[in-house]
């Protein structure tokens, strides 16, 4: 909130549980192999 100037009011965040089987076609690819630019930080980790 502090980087982007923004109030407790404009923030929100959420889980999902995602079985470890599904991780790599559900959230790596398209999420943070595909929008690497979005990401505040990097996995340490390689698919």
């Amino acid at each position: 909130m502090s980087i982007l100037g923004y109030g407790q009011e404009s923030v929100s965040v959420a889980f999902e549980e995602i079985e470890a089987s599904r991780w790599k076609s559900d959230v790596y690819v398209p999420d943070i192999q595909g929008r690497p630019d979005t990401l505040l930080k990097k996995p340490g980790y390689k698919m």
